[in-house]
Parts: C-alpha cells; sequence; structure tokens
C-alpha cells in the first residue's frame, strides 16, 4: 500500500481522459442515448448505498465499491453484463478492501432483498454465483483495492484530521465551520443522515477522471457557494467574537492579543479566508471549475430521474438546479428519448426498464451476426 496518492496505483493506472469514458460506452450508445446512460450511473451508486446500508457497512466502504463499479465498466458494457449482480459484488470486495468483511452469504442475501424490493424477483441469492463474479471482478480491477477518496483531503485541507500538526501549516489551512463542512462532505461522520457534496460524486464518473484532492476543492468551492461565511465584525473592530462563531477559531490575529483596543493592522482579512485560501493553492483551477461544472450537471441529470419527484439531495436543492427540467417533466409526462417517467415510475422502474431493453437489444444484435455468419457460410 502506498500512502503517497502520486505513487499509488490509483494515480498512475486509474485515472483517465474523457475519451476513455466515450470508448467504454460505444456498445451501450446503440442501444441507449447518453441521458439514460447517465441515469444508470446515478442509480448504481443509490442501489449500493442500500446494500450497503442493509449490511451495516461505513461510507468508506460505499465509496470504494462505486469506483470499483466505475473502473469494471470502463472495460465492459451494461448491455453485456448483469449491473446488479456486478453491484453486489463490488459491496462484498469493497468490504473486504476496507478491512471491514462480510459474510458471503450474508452479502447475497442482502442484495437479494435490496433487489426484490425494487421488483427484481429474479435476482438469485446464490452465493456460489457472487464468490465466482468476485474472481472476474478482480481480474478486470487488476488486483488495485487501494482506493484514494476526497473525504480525506476534505479534513486535510480543513484541519479536522485531529494529531499535533505544524503550527504553520494549521495556519495555511482552511477554516470551515460545522456547517459548511457538512455541506461538502457527508453527514454520516458527523452523526447525520444526508448526503452531500462528495458523496453525490460518486453518482458520475469524476472518481475515473480527476484525483480525490481536486474533487474536495471543488465540493469546498461549492459548499462556500451554498453557505457563505458571514463577515465577523466584531473581529475588525477587535473585540472577542464567541467562541460559537467560527471567526472566532481563525488560527492568525490581526490585532495585537494583550490589546483589544488595537486598531486591525492591513493584514486584518484573515490569511486563510475562503477566497485567499483558493486562490493560494498551487493547483489548476480551471480544473476545479470543470468539476464544479460536472457536479452541477449531475444534479440536473439527477433531478430529471427523480422527476416529477423532489430531488433528495439537499445541495442540489441549495442550488436550484434542474427545476425546470422537473416541471417540464411533470408537463410532458417524458424525461429522455423513450423513457416514460409518468404515473408511478420510480427512478427504478426507470433505470431497469432501461437495463432490460439494452440487454434485449443486445441479444437480438448477437442473433443477427450469428445468423448473417451462417449465411455467410451457406453461400462460401
Amino acid at each position: 500500500m502506498s500512502a503517497n496518492f502520486y505513487l499509488s496505483s490509483h494515480a498512475n493506472n486509474h485515472l483517465h481522459p474523457h475519451a476513455a469514458l466515450l470508448m467504454a460506452r460505444v456498445d451501450d450508445l446503440k442501444h441507449a442515448t447518453e441521458l439514460e446512460l447517465a441515469w444508470i450511473e446515478i442509480w448504481s451508486a443509490s442501489t449500493m448505498q442500500k446494500i450497503c446500508k442493509r449490511l451495516g457497512l461505513r461510507q468508506q466502504v460505499l465509496a470504494t465499491a462505486i469506483v470499483f463499479f466505475r473502473r469494471f465498466y470502463l472495460r465492459n458494457s451494461y448491455c453485456d453484463t448483469d449491473p446488479t449482480l456486478v453491484a453486489a459484488t463490488c459491496c462484498y470486495l469493497a468490504a473486504k478492501a476496507e478491512e471491514t468483511p462480510v459474510h458471503v452469504k450474508t452479502a447475497a442475501n442482502e442484495a437479494k432483498a435490496v433487489f426484490h424490493d425494487m421488483g427484481l424477483t429474479s435476482y438469485s441469492s446464490d452465493n456460489h454465483r457472487l464468490a465466482e463474479m468476485e474472481f472476474y471482478l478482480l481480474e478486470e480491477l487488476d488486483f488495485h483495492l487501494i482506493i484514494f477518496h476526497p473525504y480525506r483531503a476534505l479534513v486535510q485541507l480543513c484541519g479536522r484530521e485531529g494529531g499535533e500538526q505544524n503550527p504553520e501549516q494549521k495556519a495555511m489551512m482552511l477554516e470551515m465551520d460545522d456547517t459548511a463542512l457538512q455541506m461538502a462532505w457527508c453527514g454520516r461522520q458527523l452523526q447525520l443522515t444526508e448526503e452531500f457534496i462528495v458523496n453525490d460524486t460518486f453518482r458520475c464518473s469524476l472518481c475515473l477522471i480527476h484525483p480525490p484532492h481536486l474533487i474536495a476543492l471543488a465540493a469546498i468551492y461549492l459548499a462556500f457557494a451554498l453557505h457563505p461565511p458571514a463577515a465577523n465584525a466584531t473581529q475588525i473592530l477587535g473585540a472577542e467574537a464567541p467562541s460559537t462563531n467560527v471567526s472566532s477559531r481563525t488560527r492568525r490575529r490581526s490585532t495585537d492579543p494583550n490589546n483589544s483596543n488595537a486598531t486591525p493592522t492591513d493584514d486584518s482579512k484573515p490569511a486563510n479566508d475562503p477566497v485567499s485560501f483558493l486562490a493560494s493553492l498551487q493547483v489548476d483551477q480551471s480544473l476545479v471549475l470543470e468539476i464544479i461544472q460536472e457536479i452541477i450537471s449531475l444534479y440536473d441529470l439527477w433531478a430529471q430521474l427523480e422527476a416529477p419527484a423532489v430531488v433528495s439531495s439537499p445541495a442540489a436543492q441549495q442550488l436550484g438546479v434542474g427545476a425546470s427540467a422537473r416541471l417540464s417533466a411533470a408537463a410532458n409526462g417524458t424525461v429522455g428519448a423513450g423513457v416514460n417517467v409518468g404515473g408511478k415510475g420510480t427512478p427504478d422502474d426507470k433505470v431497469i426498464a432501461i437495463i432490460r431493453r439494452m440487454q434485449e437489444g443486445r441479444m437480438r444484435e448477437l442473433r443477427d451476426e450469428r445468423s448473417k455468419l451462417a449465411a455467410a457460410r451457406k453461400v462460401g
């Protein structure tokens, strides 16, 4: 295992350009639209979340399972495989990789319960089938099981990692209040139930394109856009702020601590305020903005999938993304090409119907190819 991201298999083998993702979907695009394939990505993450919840697995395991799933389908197509079996196997293998293993029979039974709730009564709880799939999954992953997630980068950037730290390094870290940090991350570690920006990014393929620290920075940027820090007038006046205010915990003071009436210096603006902090980072800001645009687009796609229901993500609700798409879908009764969302259709119903249609189309395509090959042999 490498503690350095840039020396890891994640950095050197599993970051890909957008073109590689498009090439991976060539076969699927014959039977589905880009919108429908994006819905499958969103649905697969939600499905693995349900499986991990039933297995009592923590958020880190879920994130690893989703990355395994994304990497597998970078080399395989949805129409040639069974995404439900792959999703269940990814959860089972991720639990092992994150050192919280579950019994294969338990994993198979809980996955069956999740899929039966979705109406997939044909899904089998045969644990031998899941165990066999594990070997195929390991081979497709090149046995690279160490995953770096944005969570660690997020807590490091915000100085919440714990333990003793160099004072100079602490002074360079960003000061975020709990609300902003909860918005940027997931509330599971903070005893909450909602999902927030970093968790939401696993519903698309950002983890295959960008390093985790850039995704964390994009989450911080969006968190401050949703929850901007209030100006602290008391600090500017040199008075002591209440302990509940984040400004009272800033690590650099612009006034003399021994003189409460001292006038602020030119350095009265905290060195680790959000604007200065983001501007001081030696990263390509255009990449961070690209990730932010991808996240906002994700919320719009998510809104369309759940139309006419309300988007479940609090971050999407605060961004106000997808409202027009939901209203349009509710009025027309359709979203995407040939997908009916009227009546009682749930996201599960929509995506399962898409996957079945894709697999049936692929089977017809293979039958036609075999027929043409047989006809050519007779002529020859």
